[in-house]
């Protein structure tokens, strides 16, 4: 079952790349500002592809609400770069959940490998994270559905 607002959010710490840099991205170290963390199946797929570049349209309404956007699947950091370059680039990061494998989307309540057709895929899930480290939003959503952004930046602008 996923996370509530009001629930602590897991810290974690896993590798991260925004295009061709690479590097480790810590929930606990963005504290002071609201996290989106976006939780997306994988790579190189079109509902992925769809979400991960409206995010990267409405990226500076995301900063302009305090807060850093993270994408995060079960795909190497190698896989991410060659995503983000497949997108003409990303301006956040995408970190890796590979290993130990779906940990972090298993301490987020979405990692129910035996759910969906592809398997090992965790759910596809937004959580906000605000500045004091628990989630003020959250939702998952069908597997086949690209999330409404506008709907994730009106529960962010609500913390503002």
């Amino acid at each position: 079952m996923a996370l509530n607002s009001g629930d602590p959010a897991p810290d974690f710490k896993v590798g991260e790349t925004t295009g061709e840099q690479q590097g480790e991205f810590q929930l606990s170290a963005q504290r002071g500002k609201n996290v989106v963390l976006v939780f997306y199946p994988g790579d190189f797929t079109p509902v992925c592809t769809s979400e991960l570049e409206l995010i990267q349209r409405d990226l500076a309404r995301f900063r302009g609400a305090n807060a850093e956007v993270v994408g995060l699947s079960t795909d190497t950091v190698f896989c991410h770069a060659a995503f983000q370059q497949s997108l003409g680039g990303l301006s956040f990061p995408l970190a890796t959940d590979r290993w130990p494998y779906g940990e972090v989307a298993q301490a987020y309540g979405i990692f129910p490998p035996t759910r969906h057709t592809a398997p090992f895929w965790n759910d596809r899930a937004i959580f906000i994270v605000d500045k004091n480290g628990k989630i003020a939003w959250s939702k998952v959503y069908e597997i086949g559905h690209v999330p409404d952004i506008d709907e994730v930046l009106a529960a962010l602008e609500k913390l503002a």
